[in-house]
């Protein structure tokens, strides 16, 4: 705790100073601290940014001694489209790593630097673009994609490991309850685009309507698959019990694993709603720092799964099993993080595993 006290009083200092971090609290004991500068001098919302890891290291002096090696990795992502996940995943790692204590160096690029010109061996590199993985597989590094699964790519290669949530896996589980017409609610993101296509090869698939452009006389007793985020998922789910329409049954993947589904929702709208899981009993400290940190690893599988990726970097520099990920209770098998699925529904305020 006096670790992390320390870290938001860097924060704050770093507050009264004019510079913004890249994360907001992305400096511990001993470790650099990356920061995002303005190439303006005041910072307004049509401000460009850039990422540099600062050239100075905070040094916090609570005695704490490590018996453990530095854990030095990358984190190469797009700034522009990512810009705004930003704090909340480096401050995920953050939380990995403190309640580890273990000193640790973490570096931030943009997407366009030159791979050659970063120092650590292990990256968690943040793309969706399998042509990618092509130039990724020839490299003498070690690379960690949270936003890929295996089984979207038939490239195999020892240096590539992958950590996406297994959408497919859960859409087929989802499907298994779908014996008549069924309907898509999408919207334009990658991910829900990603996800429907997945659906088109359900046989029972008759409409997919793309939010808010919905024909809700259509959704009478059909089953319903949400490709959508929480807020437009509860608002579907609200007009339904509004216009009395009676749906089979409500279904949603990793996306309607939120907790704005309880707020957003009244106990009527998620009757029969069922949701897939893959965020299992995730560790309780580790979920405790992140929210500190003001982020989160229960709900959040994008955090999540770069966290079990992380752990994956500091039992390889560790000399530790690289199999099971030990703070996660989850293995890697075969290069890609095993996920189990779960179906869950709401109930009383929360979020209940189905038996």
């Amino acid at each position: 705790m006096k670790k992390i006290i320390l870290l938001i009083i860097s924060v704050w200092l770093y507050a009264l100073s004019g510079e913004v971090p890249v994360e907001e609290t992305n400096g511990t004991l001993q470790n650099k601290t990356l920061i995002l500068e303005s190439k303006e001098s005041n910072l307004s919302a049509n401000v460009n940014f850039t990422y540099q890891p600062v050239i100075n290291e905070i040094e916090l002096n609570d005695t704490y001694v490590s018996f453990n090696t530095n854990v030095n990795l990358a984190v190469v992502i797009n700034k522009e489209r990512f810009f705004k996940y930003l704090p909340s995943l480096m401050n995920a790692l953050n939380a990995y790593f403190a309640q580890k204590g273990v000193d640790y160096n973490i570096t931030l690029y943009n997407s366009d630097i030159n791979l050659s010109k970063i120092q650590s061996g292990d990256i968690i590199y943040f793309t969706t673009n399998l042509n990618k993985l092509n130039v990724l597989k020839n490299s003498d590094k070690r690379f960690y994609l949270p936003l890929i699964n295996k089984n979207e790519t038939n490239i195999t290669s020892k240096n590539l490991y992958f950590g996406s949530i297994d959408f497919k896996k859960q859409i087929n589980i989802l499907s298994s309850f779908i014996d008549s017409k069924t309907c898509v609610i999408a919207d334009n993101t990658q991910l829900s685009q990603k996800l429907t296509a997945y659906e088109k090869s359900i046989p029972y698939i008759k409409n997919i309507y793309k939010f808010p452009n919905i024909n809700y006389k259509n959704l009478n007793a059909s089953f319903i698959i949400f490709n959508t985020n929480a807020g437009e998922t509860a608002q579907v789910l609200s007009t339904i019990t509004q216009k009395e329409i009676q749906t089979k049954l409500n279904l949603s993947p990793q996306i309607g694993y939120d907790p704005l589904m309880i707020i957003l929702t009244q106990p009527a709208d998620i009757k029969k709603l069922l949701i897939a899981n893959s965020i299992i009993h995730p560790p309780l400290i580790i979920n405790e720092y992140a929210s500190l940190l003001n982020s989160d690893i229960r709900y959040n599988w994008l955090n999540y799964s770069t966290c079990i990726l992380a752990n994956k970097i500091y039992n390889k520099q560790n000399e530790e099993d690289e199999f099971y990920m030990n703070d996660f209770n989850i293995y890697i098998f075969d290069n890609q993080i095993d996920y189990q699925t779960k179906l869950y529904k709401i109930f009383n305020g929360a979020f209940k595993q189905v038996k």
